[in-house]
């Protein structure tokens, strides 16, 4: 049982490869319609411009990504700082991209936001389903992994297996299955609000859920006509609907590793900072930590909301 009171838990929503960017054309989070971020953020859309705070419950912070270290972010260290709370880029002394190296794996699996929340007595989950295909193949079963499994493969806390994704226990990667159809079309695809539904069922039997959607940093550098389009638009209303449907007392934390999909006049990272999206009630957030917010703060963070029960409000 958890050691907090009352019906609160925290959703963190991490998507790869969204920076906060330029008001501009080349912007797709600025560009096309985003009608659920526009209702949090007073109108404006995922950019630097929309910085601070929106009404009661809504805080949108500029967060570093490069963590003190040269180079343009990267996904491997930038996700491990955000599963860990502990600054990899400069524990390997730089920026790694892609999966992480043994090195790396090891950094994440001796501490994480899993263990940390398991020995405090509360009840972590990771939403994501895998594929039994993806623990068969070769490369799988030498150790190369995402961030993401390397953390919830050192917990107590089930990997969702597509037993789970079937009983709505879980997600895909993708939120509705569009990319399971390509290689499973037996299993059917969900609009993005029954996927927010399944998180949200989720999210009412754990003190903590974390959903990895990466199809974001996928657009970001393919930039394959109509996708990131959709991903955009499915994006928008899968927040759309879990910010709608959630308890008042559940906080979401929306975060990402590194720059990309702002930018679509590159297919590379970016330099530009992430955003924290913070909807629900939380403890007060002092202006020291705003002037230096970065990846490690996302770890602790959710520890004081879950010691401050539903407790104070967002003060910048």
């Amino acid at each position: 049982m958890s050691e907090r009171e009352g019906p609160m838990s925290v959703l963190l929503l991490f998507i790869d490869g969204v920076g906060l960017g330029d008001d501009a054309a080349y912007n797709p989070w600025a560009a096309l319609p985003t009608p659920s971020l526009n209702d949090l953020l007073s109108g404006k859309s995922l950019t630097k411009a929309a910085v601070g705070r929106h009404g009661d419950g809504v805080l949108l912070l500029e967060t570093d990504a490069r963590l003190g270290v040269d180079g343009l972010p990267q996904s491997a260290t930038g996700q491990a700082t955000i599963f860990t709370g502990r600054n990899a880029p400069k524990f390997l002394e730089r920026h790694m991209s892609g999966l992480p190296f043994q090195r790396l794996r090891q950094f994440v699996r001796e501490d994480n936001l899993y263990l940390q929340l398991e020995r405090e007595g509360f009840r972590p989950a990771f939403a994501n389903s895998y594929t039994e295909e993806y623990f068969q193949r070769k490369a799988t079963r030498r150790g190369w992994k995402s961030v993401s499994t390397v953390a919830i493969e050192s917990a107590t806390a089930p990997v969702r297996m597509t037993k789970e994704l079937l009983e709505g226990k879980a997600v895909f990667h993708d939120l509705t299955r569009r990319h399971l159809q390509t290689f499973r079309p037996d299993i059917p695809e969900i609009t993005p609000e029954q996927a927010a539904r399944h998180i949200l069922h989720l999210l009412a039997e754990y003190d903590v859920v974390v959903q990895e959607f990466f199809m974001s940093d996928v657009a970001g550098h393919k930039q394959t006509p109509g996708l990131m389009e959709w991903v955009v638009e499915t994006y928008d209303r899968f927040l759309g609907c879990v910010v709608k449907e959630k308890r008042a007392s559940d906080t979401v934390i929306l975060v990402s590793d590194h720059g990309n999909s702002e930018d679509m006049r590159v297919k590379t990272h970016t330099m530009n900072p992430v955003p924290t999206l913070v909807v629900g009630p939380v403890p007060p957030v002092s202006e020291v930590d705003l002037s230096a917010w970065n990846l490690t703060d996302i770890v602790p963070f959710i520890h004081r909301i879950l010691r401050n029960g539903t407790s104070g409000e967002i003060d910048i």
